[in-house]
C-alpha cells in the first residue's frame, strides 16, 4: 500500500489520534483498501465462504497470501493454519405415532435428535407438562409429581394466553431452549412442542427452520443445548396428535393457561430422528507481527472469513456475504498492513480470521479456549464484524461499554477523529454475537467498537440484506465508515502495543480475568 493512496483528512485524523492514545503515526486505512478485499470475497467464485467447501479453500488462500505479503508471522507451525475440527450434523427425518395417527417430518412437524447422534428413538408414556414450565419458586412446576423418567413430554410453546408482564424469570421460560432443558431435568427421553399457530405464521417458521437447520459444533464438545430428542410440530399436527391420544388440543391449551395446572398422563407414544453426520476440519488463520520488547503479549483482532455458502432460493443461491463478513476480513487485512507499515509496536499484534463464526463461534471459541495463545497472554480483543453496514458517521458505538477499561482509549481516539462515544443500550444486544465475545468468556477484555448503529444504514442492511443473497458487492456500499472506525481501533492498538497497560474488566461487568 503505497502512501500516495492515502488522503490528507485520514492521515490527520490518524495522526490526532495517535497522540491521543500514546501511539505513533503511520498508514492509514482506505475505503478502497477495504473494498479491493470485499470485491474479491464476496463475488460468486468464493460460493459463499462456507466451511468445509470449495469456497473455504480459495478463501484460506486469498488471507493467507495477503498475510505473507504483509510479513505476518505464524503463531504456531510452519503456517498461519490452525486446524478446528467440526462435526456437520442435517436432520434425515423422524416419526411420532401416537394411536392410530403416525406423522412423518414435514412441513408441519419438525423432529431432531441430539446433534452428535446418528439416531435416537424413544417408546413409552406422554406426559402432558402444559407449558413446561419449572419456576416453583414464583409457584409454578409443569413438571412436579409425575415421574418423566424415560417418557415424553409434550408442552405448548411460549407463556400461556393472557400473561400480564411476566418476570424475566418467567419471560425467559418462553424459551424453545428453556422447555428443552426443563424436560430433560425431570428425565423425560423426548420432548414435543406444539405451536398452535397455523402454517403461514412467521413464528412457527422460524421454530420449525430452527429445528431442521443443518448444525455444525465444534467435534467433542456439547452442543450447547439440552440434548434430548424432541420434535416441534404445528397445529395442525398438534391436532392430529390431541385427537389421537384421545383429547382436544384447544382443550389441552386451555388445561395448561389455567391455575393450579398439574402434569398428567395422556397415553403410549413414540418419537424417532436421524440426523446425517460429517466430521471435517476447517481452519482459523492466525498471523502476528512480533512486538520487538513484550512478543509473547498480543493485542487481537478478529474477523470471521465464513459465511452461508449456497442459502438462497431463487435465481441467485449464493449469499455472498459482502458485508457480514467479507468488510471484516477487508479491514482485518487493511489493519495488518497499516501496522506492518508503521514502527513496530512493543507488543505483539495477532490478526485472527476465523472460521464458523455462523455457527455459533466456533473457530473464535475454539482458540480462546484451546488456541496457541493463552489468555492470560492476550492484552486486549477487538470484534471486526459487519463493518460496512453504514457510511461516515460521528457516532461511535462501543458493544460491551461499561464492561472494561477500554472505554477511556476509545473515546480518546474517537474525539481526535472528531467523533464522540455514544451510548446505545438497544445495540448492546448483539455483544454476544460475534466471535470477541469467545474471547470476553475466557476473561480477556473484549469490545466491538463501531459507527454502524448511527443512521439507518445498519437498520436497512439487518432488514433486507442480512443472511440474504443480496448481501453482494452490487450493494451501494460506503466504504468511509468502515475505514474510519478501523483507524480508530488502529490508533487504540497502537497505544496499547507499545504500553504496559493491562484493560482490565470492570465491577459492572460479569467476565473478569481467570487467575
Amino acid at each position: 500500500m503505497s502512501k500516495s493512496r492515502f488522503s490528507v483528512p485520514l492521515l490527520a485524523l490518524l495522526s490526532l489520534a495517535a497522540c491521543a492514545t500514546g501511539a505513533r503515526a503511520g498508514p492509514a486505512v482506505t475505503p478502497e483498501g477495504i473494498a479491493a478485499h470485499v470485491t474479491e470475497l464476496a463475488s460468486d467464485a468464493y460460493e459463499g465462504r462456507e466451511p468445509g467447501t470449495a469456497g473455504e479453500a480459495k478463501t484460506l488462500a486469498y488471507i493467507e497470501a495477503a498475510y505473507g505479503r504483509i510479513g505476518l508471522q505464524p503463531v504456531s507451525g510452519d503456517g498461519y493454519r490452525l486446524p478446528v475440527p467440526l462435526l456437520k450434523s442435517e436432520a434425515a427425518g423422524g416419526r411420532i405415532s401416537v394411536g392410530s395417527v403416525t406423522l412423518e417430518g414435514g412441513e408441519t412437524v419438525a423432529i431432531r435428535a441430539p446433534v452428535a447422534e446418528a439416531r435416537r428413538a424413544v417408546m413409552g408414556d406422554i406426559v402432558f407438562a402444559g407449558y413446561g414450565i419449572s419456576l416453583p419458586e414464583q409457584g409454578r412446576d409443569d413438571f412436579a409429581g409425575i415421574d418423566l423418567t424415560g417418557r415424553i413430554a409434550l408442552v405448548f410453546a411460549g407463556l400461556p394466553d393472557g400473561t400480564a408482564e411476566p418476570s424475566e424469570a418467567l419471560r425467559r421460560q418462553a424459551a424453545r431452549a428453556a422447555k428443552l432443558a426443563n424436560a430433560a431435568r425431570a428425565g423425560a427421553a423426548g420432548v414435543v412442542i406444539v405451536y398452535d399457530l397455523p402454517p403461514e405464521d412467521d413464528v412457527w417458521r422460524g421454530a420449525h427452520a430452527h429445528a431442521a437447520r443443518t448444525v455444525l459444533q465444534i467435534e467433542g464438545q456439547a452442543a450447547g443445548q439440552a440434548e434430548v430428542l424432541y420434535a416441534v410440530v404445528g397445529r395442525e399436527a398438534g391436532t392430529a396428535l390431541a385427537r389421537g391420544l384421545g383429547a382436544d388440543l384447544p382443550a389441552l391449551k386451555a388445561e395448561a393457561a389455567a391455575a393450579g395446572f398439574r402434569p398428567r398422563l395422556l397415553g403410549p407414544g413414540a418419537l424417532s430422528a436421524e440426523n446425517r453426520l460429517e466430521r471435517f476440519v476447517s481452519y482459523n488463520l492466525a498471523g502476528a507481527l512480533p512486538g520487538r520488547k513484550h512478543p509473547d503479549e498480543y493485542i487481537v483482532y478478529i474477523a470471521h472469513w465464513d459465511h452461508l455458502g449456497h442459502c438462497g432460493t431463487g435465481a441467485d443461491t449464493i449469499c455472498n456475504g459482502a458485508v457480514d463478513n467479507a468488510s471484516g476480513v477487508g479491514g482485518l487485512i487493511e489493519l495488518a498492513e497499516a501496522f506492518a507499515k508503521g514502527k513496530r509496536p512493543d507488543r505483539s499484534v495477532l490478526f485472527l480470521a476465523t472460521t464458523a463464526e455462523e455457527s455459533g463461534l466456533l473457530g473464535g471459541k475454539h482458540f480462546a479456549a484451546s488456541g496457541p495463545v493463552d489468555a492470560d497472554r492476550m492484552v486486549a480483543a477487538f470484534g471486526l464484524d459487519t463493518i460496512a453496514a453504514n457510511g461516515p458517521s460521528d457516532d461511535v458505538v462501543v458493544l460491551g461499554q461499561g464492561l472494561t477499561s477500554l472505554d477511556a482509549r476509545l473515546a480518546a481516539a474517537a474525539k481526535a477523529q472528531g467523533r464522540r462515544i455514544v451510548a446505545m443500550p438497544d445495540a448492546q444486544g448483539f455483544y454476544a454475537r460475534s466471535d470477541h465475545f469467545a474471547f470476553a468468556e475466557v476473561g480477556v477484555p473484549a469490545v466491538i467498537a463501531t459507527g454502524i448503529f448511527a443512521g439507518s444504514g445498519f437498520g436497512d442492511y439487518m432488514g433486507s440484506h442480512y443472511h440474504q443473497p443480496s448481501d453482494e458487492v452490487s450493494l451501494a456500499i460506503d466504504y468511509r465508515g468502515a475505514a474510519a472506525d478501523m483507524n480508530l481501533l488502529l490508533a487504540v492498538g497502537q497505544g496499547l502495543a507499545n504500553s504496559r497497560e493491562w484493560p482490565a474488566w470492570t465491577k459492572l461487568s460479569p467476565y473478569q480475568r481467570r487467575p
